[in-house]
């Protein structure tokens, strides 16, 4: 039984999901800096997205498989498309508050949304995966930032 199914055409279900891993395996080339072209695999995609099954269930699923992929591709092209201005840093949290998160003498490693800017939170993607938030900056120089409860050192790993 299972030999015969293994020769038989596959279902669009199949080949939707086989896509899909393609997609994705572009994406993360994409994501490391790799100059890739998802578009003809993702027209395939949006192609087979109605013949997925008979019941409606079905086809709403395509149609969020297809806008969850386009939205990770914009989201990545933006990224990907900062990343010019993009550090990545170390910050060593040099005082602050007893008790937080983050403890004094403590440095994170990641890439930076933005430099820190009076008035705004700095936001840090991680090494590891996570994100680093810290309070609304109230002053910036060349190498240390100051927020409402600490003083953070920058140090320049790599221009983006």
């Amino acid at each position: 039984m299972a030999e015969n199914r293994r020769r038989d055409k596959r279902r669009y279900a199949d080949l939707a999901l086989k896509e899909t891993v393609e997609i994705l395996q572009i994406l993360e080339r994409i994501s490391r800096g790799e100059e890739a072209d998802f578009t003809e695999r993702y027209a395939d995609l949006v192609g087979m997205k109605d013949r997925l099954g008979r019941r409606q269930e079905d086809r709403k699923l395509g149609e969020s498989l297809c806008a969850t992929i386009e939205a990770i591709a914009s989201n990545l092209g933006q990224l990907v498309g900062k990343e010019r201005r993009l550090r990545k840093v170390r910050i060593t949290k040099m005082s602050g508050k007893r008790g937080s998160q983050m403890q004094v003498q403590t440095s994170v490693v990641g890439w930076e949304e933005n430099r820190p800017q009076v008035g705004k939170s700095y936001r840090l993607f991680k090494d590891d995966g996570g994100l680093f938030r810290s309070a609304r900056v109230i002053k910036v120089t060349p190498d240390y930032f100051q927020t409402q409860n600490s003083v953070y050192r920058v140090e320049v790993l790599r221009e983006g």
